[in-house]
């Protein structure tokens, strides 16, 4: 009798941006351009991937603003909402200043601890940009962490807006 060797398991994933973009109508008087849309993730590998963490990078830091289900873990508002996406929570307490001196959002989902193989994990965020800024333009870029991918990878693609 011949026994099948296991293949060993290996932790891999991808991640990209979807988006949609709309520009301000000329008659309102916001004239922020907005940007909606996921930062999907997907477990590629042969190995379950546990505690998931993604850091958003915004240049300049200054122009964009990032919204989306995102809170602390005692915020109410990420427990009482009924949608169906994933809510977020920031890893540190000083988010809010470190976000704005580096761009780095650095975020982990509320409920979802592990990403098993051919499973999905979504961020669904919301950007404002500034039009008002002095710097015409601003990229954003995605990476993703696990316990098991310790040095992480990027996004397969970017958000850039030149205006």
């Amino acid at each position: 009798m011949f026994w099948k060797k296991k293949d060993p398991l290996k932790a891999e994933g991808i991640a990209w941006f979807s988006y949609s973009l709309m520009l301000p109508d000329k008659a309102e008087e916001d004239e922020d351009i907005t940007v909606i849309g996921n930062l999907g993730i997907r477990n590629t590998g042969t190995e379950t991937l546990s505690n998931p963490i993604i850091c958003i990078r915004i240049k300049p830091p200054k122009n964009v603003r990032l919204g989306g289900k995102i809170g602390s873990v005692s915020h109410t508002a990420l427990m009482i909402d009924g949608s169906n996406s994933e809510a977020w929570v920031y890893i540190d307490d000083d988010w809010k200043e470190k976000a704005l001196e580096s761009g780095e959002h650095w975020l982990k989902p509320y409920n979802s601890r592990l990403i098993e193989t051919g499973m999905n994990l979504n961020f669904a965020y919301e950007l404002r940009i500034s039009s008002h800024a002095e710097e015409t333009f601003s990229i954003v870029e995605g990476f993703f962490y696990c316990d098991e991918i310790k040095n992480g990878f990027s996004a397969l693609n970017s958000i850039s807006v030149n205006f």
